[in-house]
């Protein structure tokens, strides 16, 4: 079982967030998502409801399938961006599938480092690239929207052992834009001790 941390605020001033995000484990799997609908407010919002809604029907399938289905959802919207994380506890493997700019960072021993490929779930689909890799137990998976900087992944702070929800709440404390809506998921897979 993942241990999450989550941590999420609209931009300044706002008091609808454009982000969205969703964990769910089907026993074997894991899957993290999340979910920036273009712009702010309630369009935002409106087309973040829409990914989410048809993420969390297809929870099961894979991922191509479920990006696909986010993009039929938010025909008609504004439009998202959406990062969909699948890990297998199991055979220790994560298989990733982005389009557009949410962010994702693994701190692991190994060189992990899946990419979104630009579009717009809703209005411009690109080809799906769906990154797998091995993982070890222990390792961490952060997924962020682009109202969090990059500059987090060079932080002290990735180096002090935090649980994921102190992570998650540092990382936005000291990373997130206020100009921008901010959600930051973080996932940290079972240590399995042999």
């Amino acid at each position: 079982m993942l241990d999450i941390g989550v941590a999420e605020r609209p931009k300044a001033g706002a008091t609808i967030s454009g982000d969205s995000y969703l964990v769910k484990s089907n026993g074997s799997t894991d899957l993290v998502a999340v979910i920036d609908g273009l712009g702010g407010g309630t369009a935002a919002a409106e087309a973040a409801k829409k990914a989410y809604d048809a993420i969390e029907a297809n929870a099961d399938r894979p991922l191509a399938t479920i990006m696909q289905a986010a993009h039929h959802a938010c025909q008609g919207t504004r439009g998202a961006v959406v990062g969909l994380l699948r890990l297998d506890v199991e055979k220790h493997e994560a298989t990733y599938v982005g389009v557009g700019n949410i962010g994702i960072y693994v701190v692991s021993k190994h060189v992990i480092k899946p990419l979104s490929r630009n579009g717009i779930v809703g209005y411009r689909m690109p080809t799906l690239m769906e990154h797998k890799a091995t993982y070890d137990s222990g390792d961490t998976f952060i997924l962020f929207s682009d109202g969090i900087s990059m500059r987090f992944t060079e932080a002290p702070l990735m180096h002090e052992g935090l649980a994921p929800q102190p992570l998650a709440d540092r990382i936005m404390e000291l990373f997130g834009k206020t100009i921008d809506d901010v959600t930051v998921v973080v996932a940290k897979t079972p240590r399995i001790v042999p």
